[in-house]
């Protein structure tokens, strides 16, 4: 039934992504084309000032317009498949039926969290894809060409592990990251959605709260562990996550500790939220 769910799943969701993401494809093609006539454009030498002055605003309004759209479409990838999909189809009319059909909620939850992932993997590698089309020149790849192995093999200088085995744990380390955040959205929603009244406000205060929690959580054990050190690694800084390098701390212990404490966590909190979903998707639900 899984794999009936995750079709169906896809299909629903593809009708907003698919065309949201070729409109991406689109303003990317023509913006490099703006790109290179700008370039080109700067080898004339005008002696109309106010001309100028017009071109380099309409340069800012397009740039301008063109993160904007780029902030659009990520947001509302995520605002869509985190949670109105969810929501939507599992909590509202739509749950009627869908709750009706011979699937656990442990798949529902597992098709929507499928489908999601893989389209804010999608999402992601697209908007870059963009960024490099855009900004790509020869002069960008001069630059690549001539410092791509300084950058690599610098990368055990900072982090104290190679690129080989850094850039893929620092890549898994971000989706289980993603995969923990999406289960916690469906916990709140699920948690939200089981009362009488008042279920969209609910399920936002649920995670307002436990945003608040975890900060303040984060905020003691830094507290509490930053006082000392073990070697050249900052023992507070383990709970920062792996953004928090710097070059001082390039040794394997301090990597290896991070994102051990990094996996654990997401473990654990996608575990618990995916277990807490479960058990009100299915003793607690409610879609009066």
């Amino acid at each position: 039934m899984l794999g009936k769910l995750l079709k169906h799943e896809f299909k629903a969701v593809n009708r907003l992504m698919i065309p949201l993401h070729l409109g991406l494809v689109v303003i990317t093609i023509i913006g490099r084309f703006y790109v290179q006539f700008v370039v080109n454009r700067e080898h004339v030498n005008y002696s109309n000032t106010s001309l100028r002055m017009w071109e380099g605003l309409m340069d800012v309004m397009l740039v301008s317009a063109y993160v904007i759209a780029l902030i659009a479409i990520f947001i509302i990838t995520w605002l869509y498949m985190d949670i109105l999909r969810f929501r939507k189809n599992l909590f509202t009319d739509e749950g009627y039926l869908m709750h009706t059909l011979p699937a656990s909620a442990a798949e529902h939850i597992f098709a929507k969290l499928t489908v999601s992932t893989v389209w804010q993997i999608i999402d992601g590698l697209l908007i870059c894809l963009s960024v490099f089309a855009m900004l790509a020149n020869k002069t960008v790849f001069q630059f690549f060409g001539y410092y791509w192995d300084d950058m690599w093999n610098s990368f055990p200088q900072i982090f104290g592990v190679s690129a080989g085995i850094g850039v893929p744990i620092f890549l898994i380390t971000g989706l289980l990251d993603t995969i923990a955040g999406t289960l916690i959205i469906y916990m709140c929603i699920a948690i939200g959605h089981s009362f009488n009244t008042h279920k969209i406000i609910s399920s936002i205060g649920i995670y307002m709260g436990y945003k608040f929690v975890a900060n303040l959580l984060s905020s003691i054990v830094v507290a509490l562990t930053s006082i000392g050190t073990l070697g050249n690694m900052n023992a507070g800084s383990l709970f920062f996550g792996v953004g928090s390098y710097y070059s001082r701390f390039n040794s394997p212990a301090y990597f290896w500790a991070n994102i051990g404490f990094s996996i654990v966590l997401s473990l654990a909190l996608g575990a618990g939220a995916f277990v807490l979903t479960n058990h009100f998707m299915t003793k607690r639900l409610n879609l009066e």
